[in-house]
């Protein structure tokens, strides 16, 4: 499994919410790319990258931030949060961005996913926010009719091989992972999934583990990290 260290960008700074939430922010690292290269140097091989202010405006606002991480770091990197069109999707492919991930888009205009994966095979990952088992988009603000499994069933079914699932109740407040939705949806689908929101402990992580599931690739912890629940090393010697 790979463990992805979470970074929210928002005004150039390394910020957490509680439940997706712009009132409830905590700014954790004045510098992203400084936050980056300690998690390379902890031995993370990968980072999950969220511009927030491009989550909320519909566009990427601290994409060159992102670009210099990624030339900074010898680590891979997946980014989402405002990537809504294929232009924008290869400018950050062009610039060695590993996996951009699409959330609001996916959820308003499938047939755009089902063109994209096509366009740029395995690089194409799909978000699935959800409050209360109903998927969020435009930054978690607003709620759609489709439940997970009604959206993960039609993503596999267009192309899609990876899903970050995240359940936006559990995202920033150190409860604990949402394991019934998440064992849920592995046995409900042949994608990648890689689980998110609320990650707490180390038991978090063993527990995840336990599951034993093919498909399930990874596990993304942003606050934990930041609030010293664990230590970095200690997770990857569970998950890696």
């Amino acid at each position: 499994m790979i463990f992805f260290p979470a970074i929210d960008i928002k005004e150039g700074k390394c910020i957490r919410l509680k439940k997706g939430l712009l009132k409830n922010i905590k700014t954790y690292n004045n510098d992203p790319i400084d936050q980056a290269k300690k998690f390379e140097q902890m031995g993370c091989t990968w980072i999950h990258l969220v511009d927030i202010d491009g989550a909320f405006s519909g566009s990427p606002m601290n994409h060159e931030i992102i670009f210099r991480i990624k030339k900074q770091t010898q680590c891979k990197i997946q980014v989402g949060g405002g990537i809504r069109n294929v232009d924008t999707i290869q400018k950050f492919l062009g610039n060695e961005v590993d996996r951009v991930i699409l959330g609001t888009i996916a959820a308003k205009d499938p047939n755009f996913v089902k063109q994209v994966c096509k366009l740029f095979p395995d690089r194409i990952v799909v978000g699935i926010d959800t409050k209360n088992e109903k998927v969020a988009i435009e930054g978690w603000s607003k709620t759609s009719e489709k439940t997970v499994h009604e959206s993960a069933k039609l993503y596999e079914e267009i192309g899609v091989k990876t899903v970050v699932f995240t359940d936006i109740n559990k995202d920033g407040l150190l409860q604990g992972l949402n394991f019934n939705q998440i064992k849920k949806l592995l046995k409900s689908t042949n994608m990648n999934i890689i689980a998110s929101g609320g990650v707490s402990s180390l038991d978090d992580l063993r527990k995840l583990k336990n599951l034993n599931f093919s498909n399930l690739e990874g596990v993304i912890a942003g606050k934990a990290i930041y609030e010293k629940k664990f230590l970095v090393k200690e997770a990857l010697k569970i998950l890696c």
